[in-house]
């Protein structure tokens, strides 16, 4: 094998996995909040499938000082 395709590999890989973790942390959280009445409607819009993970997941990982209130 040469380098470059390791390198392919490895990419390829935590591509993967990024992608596993993406479809699992939907399923435990957003799920949970897509139950709650209250909450529900604050998911953002949903303009792709899925789209609303990928708001949970923003919220949860930006810094304090960079949320909106």
């Amino acid at each position: 094998m040469t380098l470059g395709e390791i390198i392919f590999a490895v990419i390829f890989a935590m591509g993967f996995i990024t992608s596993v973790l993406f479809v699992i942390f939907g399923q435990v959280t957003v799920r949970k909040l897509r139950k709650n009445p209250e909450t529900r409607h604050e998911l953002g819009i949903g303009f792709a499938s899925g789209w609303d993970i990928t708001n949970v997941a923003q919220a949860l990982s930006l810094p304090e000082f960079l949320q909106k209130e």
